[in-house]
């Protein structure tokens, strides 16, 4: 079938000029796993280096100023109240874990999850059943999180509802706002890993409620890996303890010698030494290209691009060889994810060997096939992974 362009977009076209492989014909459908890096990005991390090995050497005040902007970029990208609620992390459990290892928990605590979260956003929790607490995993292998189940196991005992505001597999994409009200009338801790979202969809803490935010960037941030961030609501921040607190996490660091000196109240004093400064480059630069395309329309494309991919795989009749979806086709709860069961005796392997052989990058991941276009694909590719896709499977089947 043929696909034509719902709109021309200069802002998301201008976006595609910044990857070098799709002028090699590479179709990357695999941003949930790890985007391929912007030449804005690049070229920041490199400038900043070039500085440090061949310019001024000593680049704090240049830093500074970075950091500041990305704080700021940053505030702005997730709608939080103020920087200062805005910490750099090295990735997703690093923020989690700061969370979990701040509260004082009691023992018979209980914790939601749910049994289809990344590891990243199970650990952290599950670290605390010495201490007696309880992960409560919510039921869902459908793919699907409903409000209703999250809501029923709520107990006089739940202490926090964690969950990613993406799912990693199915792309689920949770009422964040309606969990967020939930959480405010039990009077509980609302968690969000954030790092399926970024980047991809609207995200707002304000509106969400949300305690605490934590991703990295590695996936639809598109910038370097071992830098992310985490934001704090006010709430939690005066309740966190601080167990490892470093030189910068101090109201004075610069004054050296002052050892007396009482800790920042803010989410900066998680920061306890000197950050991933040349991450800290890259993301900024990324999530710089990002804001400048918005998020909102590369969301609204993203969402279309699997739309569109879903129907011609429908089309196709593939879903009768097997190929089941398992991505929701409800519009509220829709990502950047579309994800098939594949039939039983599929060689895994040799099914994402032959995508590559044809230039596609997919994920395959607990038996299933997993897509997840951004804002620059084009719906030509979409069409080309389309006849691909139908191609492989004609010759694995």
């Amino acid at each position: 079938m043929m696909i034509q362009e719902k709109t021309s977009d200069t802002l998301l076209h201008s976006l595609r000029a910044q990857f070098p492989h799709v002028e090699r014909g590479i179709r990357y459908m695999n941003h949930a796993a790890q985007s391929p890096l912007p030449r804005a990005t690049v070229d920041a991390v490199n400038d900043h280096l070039a500085e440090r090995h061949n310019g001024m050497m000593m680049t704090y005040s240049k830093d500074f100023e970075v950091i500041a902007q990305c704080r700021e970029r940053i505030r702005t990208l997730i709608n939080a109240a103020d920087i200062h609620q805005i910490a750099f992390i090295g990735n997703t459990s690093e923020g989690l874990n700061r969370v979990t290892s701040g509260l004082d928990w009691q023992q018979g605590d209980e914790i939601i999850l749910n049994s289809i979260e990344f590891p990243s956003n199970v650990y952290p929790y599950r670290k605390l059943e010495p201490q007696g607490v309880h992960c409560i995993f919510v039921d869902a292998a459908d793919g699907t999180i409903p409000l209703e189940r999250i809501e029923a196991a709520i107990t006089p005992k739940t202490r926090m509802i964690a969950i990613s505001a993406v799912q990693f597999l199915s792309g689920w994409r949770s009422d964040m706002e309606a969990i967020g009200e939930l959480c405010r009338h039990h009077d509980i801790w609302f968690v969000v890993d954030g790092i399926q979202a970024a980047g991809v969809t609207p995200v707002d803490v304000q509106r969400w409620q949300a305690d605490a935010f934590a991703t990295g960037g590695l996936k639809w941030l598109m910038a370097p890996m071992g830098i992310g961030f985490m934001y704090l609501s006010d709430r939690l921040c005066e309740r966190l303890k601080t167990p490892d607190p470093g030189w910068l996490s101090v109201e004075e660091p610069w004054e050296l010698l002052r050892y007396d000196q009482q800790l920042r109240t803010d989410a900066w004093r998680f920061e306890g030494g000197v950050s991933n400064i040349p991450g800290i480059y890259g993301l900024n630069a990324s999530i710089g290209l990002l804001m400048g395309a918005g998020i909102d329309r590369i969301y609204a494309h993203v969402v279309y691009c699997n739309m569109i991919l879903r129907d011609g795989l429908r089309d196709a009749e593939l879903e009768k060889a097997g190929l089941i979806p398992y991505s929701t086709e409800h519009p509220v709860h829709q990502s950047g994810i579309l994800t098939y069961e594949l039939p039983q005796d599929t060689d895994h392997s040799l099914l994402e060997k032959s995508f590559r052989d044809h230039g596609i990058f997919v994920s395959i991941r607990d038996k299933k096939l997993r897509f997840s276009p951004h804002g620059y694909n084009t719906l030509e590719e979409i069409e080309h992974v389309i006849k691909t896709t139908e191609m492989v499977f004609s010759e694995l089947l």
